[in-house]
């Protein structure tokens, strides 16, 4: 089984290399290489899932040895609970995203090079793979700038666009500066391994006879190297530039998978690497995790940009997850081993919960755009009678996304309540009440983010149309449909059957933390099917959604019994005399005005008024009312680093004198250097 299983791994990584070269060889026929490369790459997603399933179901762990050139090169891979359970949600995202690129990429014909497109995609999906399997410090490297140059790429797609090549510049020096500091961090690390194979399996036994003052080097080293792949505050600067930025359909997988491989590195490190690890460390953590949602979810509310407004709103979810994570070192540092686990449970659980439903909305974004060519919000409306199944898929991504049941999404927030209300298990005072107020944080955060979707999906679907876009949209091809339904259908199903998801995510705890608590979490409830329960509450899923529709078939069935005693009249509605108009509906900006008078110690809001009269000073002709909020990290944080670094290159220009005869002297002052140390 171990043999069989490995090899459905290596024929995915060769069909995806097989499905980019299929992508450059019509070099003629650019739609022909396109699809097959496509359909390659869903083939191959095929078999990494496959992988997956067999290697979770039978609690395989399975390792991967390549050598090049006598053995001094090697590529060390493994197969274990944690990067398989990582593997069957890239290659899940992976696979309706390929399906959905068949359809979409047809925006692209005749404009811009959709084998290049192809390309990149099918090394792209293979790279995240080969990261969350790699078991070798530098093989993990070559494929973690794998990942980022490709994906770079992919960002600068549409590069006739001087705010993507911007966007995509901005994402590729903070992701190298992340990748120099986890390079440190392994450095740190092999000093204290005793070998030059730099293996995974070597890093795991150095964490207990590290001296401290190292390991907390190395734990700051990988929240920020690993923080700026995630996107947390204030390390997000590149998120919500590169994924408006990239095509849709690379957004889904950049969102729902990419940024997650920075929640791999997380747990490979702090659960594996660096145990044991003081209960500061999970504080730190929950902290971040904290402020990353909150924040993440403050800045989608006041976006215009529908897709910039789902980057921030990434931010907000890995923020959660992080919490979990942090909740889980916590517990851990206590020897509180269950509610460790739950709490890493709650995380997985919304790390695959955001995977499905942020890749739904970026998909349907994506099909909004596909149908106005325009991401503006402010410039939709009335797309509910235009985009009959677009809508709504759209409105069961926005309504898992606010943790509405029977939905994914409120499972994995419900379990993070729980495991924040068992906090008061924790012996320290202080720990207590920071848990206690990061639960209020999530709380507010979970009220905003319904607010966002409800503001995302009625100014862009609701009322009449506020543009040309809107009124010409037209319903996208039915391959991107199917593709959004299967995810909004996973959506309902990780809902409703949690307990099917829990004990996939109990086998990666077991490994993790060897900790079984799924009998304690789980019981058999009045209709026969699993409930999942804690010390707090209890709920069971299908109950819930059973009694909710018998309760709507009720409903309906009132109101049909009552209907005929009414008698319905449709008039206009009631505007002050004047004929109701789309400049007189709600906007965006006027949605978020009072979320950004509240918090204007954060927005630091800049507003203008620009009057344009038909005869001066007497006649108003229009008036133009512009809101923006001022880019507080950007000028406080960014400006003075990058003012700092400017400043240091300046002092160091002598250097590059352009003679020869310099370098060569440097070159040779370096050799002394280099021998009297290892003279030494």
């Amino acid at each position: 089984m171990v043999e069989h299983t490995s090899h459905l791994f290596v024929i995915s990584i060769i069909l995806y290399f097989a499905g980019s070269l299929f992508a450059l060889c019509f070099y003629g026929w650019q739609r022909v290489g396109n699809y097959i490369s496509l359909i390659l790459a869903a083939i191959a997603s095929c078999f990494s899932i496959a992988t997956a399933v067999v290697a979770l179901s039978d609690g395989l762990t399975i390792r991967l040895d390549f050598t090049v050139y006598h053995a001094i090169i090697k590529y060390n891979f493994l197969l274990d609970p944690v990067s398989t359970y990582f593997i069957l949600a890239i290659s899940v995202i992976g696979f309706v995203a390929a399906v959905y690129s068949i359809g979409y990429t047809r925006l692209y014909v005749n404009k811009c090079d959709t084998r290049f497109l192809g390309f990149t995609y099918n090394i792209f999906l293979a790279s995240m793979l080969l990261v969350v399997t790699a078991n070798n410090a530098v093989v993990f490297m070559i494929v973690w700038e794998l990942m980022t140059v490709v994906s770079f790429f992919l960002v600068i797609y549409e590069h006739e666009n001087p705010a993507n090549m911007k966007a995509g510049f901005m994402y590729l020096i903070m992701a190298h500066i992340g990748a120099v500091l986890l390079s440190v961090a392994f450095f740190i690390m092999f000093a204290y391994t005793g070998t030059w194979d730099f293996g995974f399996d070597d890093f795991r036994k150095v964490g207990s006879h590290m001296p401290l003052i190292y390991k907390n080097v190395v734990f700051f080293l990988v929240i920020i190297g690993f923080g700026i792949k995630a996107g947390i505050f204030p390390l997000h600067l590149w998120l919500p530039m590169a994924h408006p930025a990239a095509p849709s359909n690379v957004s889904m997988v950049m969102s729902g998978v990419m940024i997650k491989t920075a929640i791999y590195g997380f747990i490979r490190f702090y659960f594996e690497f660096l145990t044991p690890c003081p209960p500061w460390w999970g504080v730190v953590v929950l902290i971040i995790g904290a402020s990353s949602a909150l924040l993440g979810i403050l800045y989608a509310l006041t976006e215009r940009d529908i897709k910039t407004l789902l980057a921030y709103s990434s931010i907000e979810n890995n923020g959660i997850i992080i919490i979990g994570i942090g909740l889980s070192m916590i517990f851990k540092s206590y020897n509180l081993m269950a509610l460790s686990s739950l709490a890493m449970m709650a995380g997985l659980y919304h790390l695959v919960n955001h995977a499905v439903f942020k890749s739904l909305l970026f998909g349907c974004a994506g099909n909004i755009y596909y149908a106005t060519h325009t991401k503006n919000i402010e410039e939709l409306g009335g797309l509910i009678k235009r985009l009959r199944v677009t809508a709504p898929l759209f409105l069961v991504g926005a309504l898992a996304i606010s943790a509405i049941p029977p939905l994914n999404g409120f499972l994995s927030e419900w379990l993070i309540f729980q495991s924040i209300l068992n906090g008061f298990h924790i012996p320290s005072v202080i720990v207590k009440i920071i848990t206690i107020i990061c639960g209020a944080v999530v709380a507010l955060t979970g009220a905003l983010v319904a607010t966002c979707f409800v503001k995302a999906f009625g100014i862009s679907f609701l009322a009449m149309p506020r543009s040309d876009h809107a009124k010409k949209a037209k319903e996208v091809p039915v391959i991107m449909l199917v593709s959004m339904g299967l995810l909004a259908s996973l959506c309902v199903f990780l809902g409703i059957f949690p307990v099917k998801v829990m004990m996939v995510i109990n086998s990666v705890n077991i490994h993790l933390l060897n900790t079984n608590i799924l009998p304690a979490i789980t019981s058999y409830d009045w209709l026969h099917t699993k409930s999942v329960q804690t010390n707090f509450t209890e709920i069971s899923p299908k109950s819930a959604t059973v009694l909710g529709l018998m309760l709507l078939a009720v409903t309906f069935g009132v109101l049909t019994l009552i209907k005929p005693r009414f008698v319905k009249k449709i008039y206009e509605t009631w505007t002050c005399g004047i004929s109701p108009e789309p400049r007189l509906e709600y906007t965006a900006t006027a949605f978020t005005r009072p979320f950004k008078t509240i918090f204007s110690n954060l927005y630091r809001p800049q507003s203008e008024v620009r009057t344009e009269y038909s005869v001066p000073n007497f006649f108003v002709k229009s008036m133009t009312y512009v809101s923006d909020v001022a880019p507080i990290f950007e000028k406080y944080f960014y400006s003075p680093v990058a003012q700092f670094v400017l400043s240091m290159s300046n002092m160091v220009r002598w250097v590059h004198t352009g003679s020869i005869h310099i370098y060569l002297t440097y070159i040779f002052i370096t050799l002394i250097i280099l021998i009297l140390f290892v003279g030494k």
